[in-house]
């Protein structure tokens, strides 16, 4: 793996965790959810609902951006894990690529039953929710299984890796099923792709340096 690739792909780990911090931003501020507007349980003008769809459609576009960018960090990792031989990293990969593919799905189907497009939409949202919650599972999964059998070395960017697909994962874990932890999973996002920049920043770093 050459220093391109190596820099290339810290970039878009950096872009992956910024877009995760500015989708925050985008998700519009209301007090009712998307659920609550695909089921029409809050009454809005179709002004109101009009500016929500506007709002979400720049979260999913940002999204859409930021899938690209999750990739991109995970091809990085997949390509120096196996520059230096660590098994599993084919399933980690896979695993992570599934759930990204997964996220696009969880994207089209809810911004579909927002416009209308389907009847019937307590159907679909019983899917969509099964979907987001396996867009999750898969990339920590890879996370865990990664972390674990990736070698020992020294040096910060390997600790902070093994943290954050081990314990950080856990915690992630935790806010999927505990309301009052439920940001963790989405910050564990953050958290990981930040860490990777870190990883493939450090290795592009000791190349340049050589």
């Amino acid at each position: 793996m050459n220093k391109t690739t190596y820099l290339n792909t810290a970039i878009a780990s950096v872009l992956a965790f910024l877009l995760l911090l500015l989708m925050t931003f985008t998700w519009p501020d209301t007090g009712y959810g998307l659920y609550d507007v695909i089921m029409q349980s809050v009454d809005l003008s179709q002004t109101e609902k009009e500016h929500f769809i506007k709002q979400i459609g720049i979260n999913y576009a940002l999204d859409t951006v930021f899938i690209f960018s999750w990739i991109g960090a995970w091809v990085g990792l997949f390509l120096h894990f196996k520059h230096i031989k660590v098994k599993l990293i084919n399933l980690c990969f896979a695993l992570s690529l599934m759930g990204a593919l997964l996220d696009i799905t969880e994207n089209s189907i809810s911004f579909s039953l927002l416009i209308g497009h389907y009847n019937s939409p307590e159907k679909f949202l019983f899917l969509h929710s099964m979907i987001t919650d396996i867009s999750y599972w898969l990339p920590m999964i890879a996370s865990f299984i990664l972390v674990i059998v990736i070698p020992k070395e020294k040096g910060i960017p390997n600790a902070l890796l093994k943290i954050t697909g081990s314990i950080g994962v856990l915690f992630a874990i935790l806010g999927m099923y505990i309301p009052q932890l439920s940001f963790f999973p989405y910050y564990w996002f953050c958290l990981w792709f930040l860490t990777s920049a870190i990883v493939l920043g450090y290795h592009y770093k000791a190349l340049t340096l050589k």
